[in-house]
């Protein structure tokens, strides 16, 4: 039997091509991850609308889907959309408890702020690949949280098979760009925005965690279902 540790749920926007294959990376010995889809966009771009039309049309069906599939925990994976909608981890969970479901929930969102909690950071850089009508949405939302972003920078790739294809190299010098001397952290947005192999490389150098949305899911979702694991060198989240 796969999955005899714990199966993860994942609703997942349509164009995502990068947050599954991170995963099964770093996936442990008995922990599968089981992925529904959710249409974000039919323009290739990414908007508020879409993100709001994703949330009332795709989610319910997703979460349904799961929950035949047998999962143990429900992800949801897509940064932007609290971003475009308020509260929405609390949203999230209310929908899967009006379906008479009682397993643990996350949103992306949510998984960052957790871990730069754990960090104990208060002040962050951020790098993220949105349009201006998302990225002026950022400090506000850090802000609800008491994190402070100290200076925000976007790759502006507003195409969604765009951004799954940024070169490493784009990244990782957007990313020395936009940090400061004074965050304690920098974090990386974006579930479709490819950065594993990237984290460690830009702990040494900026010598301060990296917290990216696809990690900081990974580590959450996996806390929250009992599953312990150690990935020295992976990322300075797992290795406290």
């Amino acid at each position: 039997m796969y999955g005899w540790r714990s199966r993860i749920g994942i609703l997942l926007p349509t164009n995502n091509t990068v947050l599954e294959p991170e995963f099964w990376k770093m996936a442990p010995d008995g922990v599968t991850f089981h992925t529904t889809r959710m249409i974000s966009s039919k323009t290739g771009h990414g908007s508020v609308e879409g993100l709001e039309n994703m949330t009332q049309n795709n989610v319910d069906r997703g979460i349904e889907e799961l929950a035949i599939t047998g999962v143990d925990a429900y992800v949801y994976a897509c940064l932007s959309t609290s971003l475009a909608v308020q509260k929405w981890q609390e949203k999230f969970e209310e929908k899967i408890a009006r379906l008479g479901i009682k397993k643990p929930a996350l949103s992306a969102f949510t998984a960052m702020v957790r871990a730069l909690h754990h960090f104990r950071a208060r002040q962050v850089s951020v790098l993220c690949p949105y349009g201006p009508e998302l990225t002026n949405k950022v400090k506000n939302a850090f802000d609800a949280q008491n994190i402070r972003v100290e200076k925000v920078e976007s790759l502006n790739v507003t195409g969604l098979h765009a951004v799954c294809n940024v070169p490493l190299s784009e990244i990782y010098k957007a990313a020395r760009r936009v940090d400061t001397s004074g965050s304690d952290a920098l974090c990386i947005l974006a579930t479709d925005l490819p950065t594993l192999p990237l984290v460690a490389i830009l702990e040494r150098d900026l010598d301060k965690p990296v917290v990216t949305t696809n990690l900081a899911i990974y580590w959450g979702i996996l806390n929250m279902v009992g599953v312990h694991q150690s990935m020295n060198g992976t990322a300075r989240l797992f290795d406290q």
